[in-house]
């Protein structure tokens, strides 16, 4: 009899230890899953990464070209490209053209020439970078 009492307590606690085990496996799972979208995903961005791209250096260029104009005139950036050059780790020349607005409906084309220094933090930021020289042709 006591046989019987020890193989079915044995039994029951086989089965508990299994459901354990699944419920271990289960959330393993859950958490694998969770870590790799947040991995692959691309809205979240670590502040901490590393030094900005061109097409990002070229965005923070424009703003700063923006901010030397007088407000109400109209700046716009054709799609003919732009160049970029690194001088130093942090230290970025974007050259290209820029299209004004002028009074009347006619505009005038010409080209730019920024230098800046990236200091660290969020790069569409405009507060991370040092604007060393800007020049207008």
């Amino acid at each position: 009899m006591e046989k019987n009492v020890y193989l079915g307590t044995k039994s029951a606690n086989k089965k508990k230890a299994f459901k354990g085990v699944w419920l271990i496996i289960a959330f393993a799972i859950i958490f694998i899953v969770i870590v790799l979208r947040y991995a692959q995903s691309n809205e979240h961005r670590i502040i901490s990464r590393s030094l900005p791209e061109r097409e990002e250096a070229y965005s923070v260029a424009k703003d700063f070209l923006r901010d030397e104009f007088q407000s109400g005139q109209h700046i716009s950036f054709p799609d003919d490209g732009f160049s970029y050059g690194k001088k130093t780790d942090s230290v970025y020349v974007i050259k290209a053209s820029y299209e004004q607005s002028l009074d009347g409906g006619d505009s005038k084309k010409g080209d730019f020439s920024v230098t800046m220094r990236f200091k660290g933090g969020n790069i569409d930021d405009k507060s991370s970078w040092d604007v060393l020289s800007i020049n207008k042709e």
